[in-house]
């Protein structure tokens, strides 16, 4: 499979709504061409090939980007480690295409048709442009490609006739060798097939007779395999300043994207993804802490529209930046022999994706877990943790879940204690004396007693004079 991002000059900088002009140029000095432009500027006349100076006439409200191959290198790179995730042989073919090796990874994605949508649909939610080609050898899907024809190929039979109908600028050979053979009449790639080998190779040279017979699939081709970089890192320019917080988010989807494919092809998740968010003063960056490690582009979305809700911004944003930091394994679901297994293994990746986003809100320190303690005082016996920490201590079924901060003293009419009425107790004392080392000692008999209204309540009785009576705790 060949996918070819032949507007990635123009798409390596943020996704548009379509309003603005937006032109990229090549060239040095006064000799600036358009390279590309976006469909606005297609509508007020300007095309590739025009100087910069009549797009400005045509279009003065022009924004002008000049070409960065840095940046497209860069944004190739990271599609490279995007698409490992659908294979582990994938190749760069520089300036703006990839090349997949896809036999291998057809039953796992349902087949040709169903992987060559899901590509496309991945494409497509990042922003970027691409047309995709399929056949049997990698330089025939690279020239299809070229063709902009979307053509899928699989019988190699059927090969040569496609390939025979592709114009000589479909395959990448230099003006100079195509103008010689246009002038030699020879017009399409199945006219260079009908050619005798021996005057082929003497006259263009043997290159470009292997490069025929390699995409015929008569010789092999031996290629640079992509090799995945331990972390990720992404930049974007933006079109325009701002400090809309919406649009953030929708330029920042991208890098999201191409993320969840990183994360993808090495099985791994991330737990503190860092964005960067760059103005004339410097540069904010705003770190996500997340209960469990994650590759899912739509939640770390999620989270970051939250924090950016209360996150203040000290500049408009030119550009921003992710960076995946250290990754780590993802978490495995919990499954159960039974289907209830299952649902609970559902419940806690829920209960965690629950914990990111109310932190996302309301901040990392707003949202904490309770571990018990080998403390028989009650108002010691916890404190607070890691959300899903797990206790080593077994909690007391007889008390409580919710214990007062400062229990509170009861009224005592007749020698019993008293709650909006006398309170009726039902259970056994249960002595509690302790403290005496720490200088915070108690002495006490704990019951579980009724109040008029039926509640449940847990109080004590100082066993010291004057031997009041306390409310420590309510049943649920």
């Amino acid at each position: 499979m060949c996918l070819d991002f032949h507007r990635l000059p123009l798409e390596v900088f943020a996704a548009d709504d379509g309003a603005v002009p937006l032109g990229v140029v090549e060239g040095e000095g006064g000799g600036l061409r358009i390279c590309q432009c976006n469909k606005a500027a297609e509508r007020e006349g300007l095309h590739p090939g025009l100087p910069l100076n009549a797009a400005l006439a045509l279009s003065p409200s022009l924004e002008v980007r000049e070409r960065t191959p840095d940046q497209e290198t860069d944004a190739l790179e990271r599609l490279a480690a995007w698409a490992c995730q659908f294979t582990d042989l994938v190749s760069l073919e520089p300036p703006h295409r990839l090349l997949l090796e896809i036999r291998g990874s057809l039953k796992l994605f349902g087949g040709l048709a169903s992987l060559c949508r899901r590509v496309r649909a991945d494409v497509e939610a990042m922003g970027y442009t691409a047309s995709l080609a399929a056949a049997p050898t990698p330089r025939a899907a690279a020239w299809l490609c070229s063709a902009r024809q979307d053509a899928v190929v699989t019988d190699p039979v059927l090969l040569s006739g496609r390939l025979g109908e592709l114009p000589l600028a479909c395959t990448g050979w230099t003006r100079e060798t195509v103008e010689r053979l246009n002038a030699m009449g020879v017009l399409t790639v199945g006219d260079c097939l009908r050619l005798p080998r021996e005057g082929f190779a003497r006259r263009l040279g043997h290159g470009r007779l292997r490069e025929l017979d390699a995409a015929l699939g008569r010789r092999a081709e031996a290629r640079r395999r992509f090799t995945v970089p331990p972390v990720y890192h992404g930049e974007l320019e933006l079109l325009a300043e701002t400090l809309d917080r919406e649009r953030l988010c929708r330029a920042m989807q991208r890098l999201l994207e191409e993320l969840q494919g990183f994360l993808r092809s090495l099985q791994k998740g991330v737990q503190h993804p860092v964005f960067g968010f760059v103005h004339e003063d410097g540069v904010q960056h705003l770190s996500l802490g997340l209960a469990e490690p994650t590759a899912d582009a739509s939640f770390l979305s999620e989270l970051l529209a939250e924090r950016l809700e209360r996150y203040r911004l000290e500049k408009p944003v030119t550009d921003m930046s992710l960076d995946s930091g250290s990754l780590a394994d993802l978490p495995g679901a919990p499954r159960g022999l039974f289907v209830d297994g299952e649902g609970a293994g559902r419940d806690a990746v829920a209960g965690r994706r629950l914990v990111d986003r109310l932190r996302a809100r309301l901040g990392k320190g707003a949202v904490s877990g309770l571990c018990l303690l080998a403390e028989h005082r009650p108002e010691a016996a916890w404190r607070l943790a890691e959300p899903g920490t797990v206790s080593r201590e077994e909690g007391d079924p007889g008390r409580p879940f919710w214990i007062l901060d400062v229990p509170r003293e009861l009224a005592c009419r007749d020698g019993r204690p008293w709650l909006d009425g006398p309170l009726e107790i039902e259970s056994g004392r249960e002595r509690i004396e302790t403290g005496w080392w720490d200088g915070l000692d108690v002495t006490r008999d704990y019951y579980v007693a009724r109040d008029p209204a039926g509640a449940r309540v847990w109080i004590y009785q100082e066993r010291r004079s004057p031997a009041r009576w306390f409310l420590h705790g309510i049943f649920g």
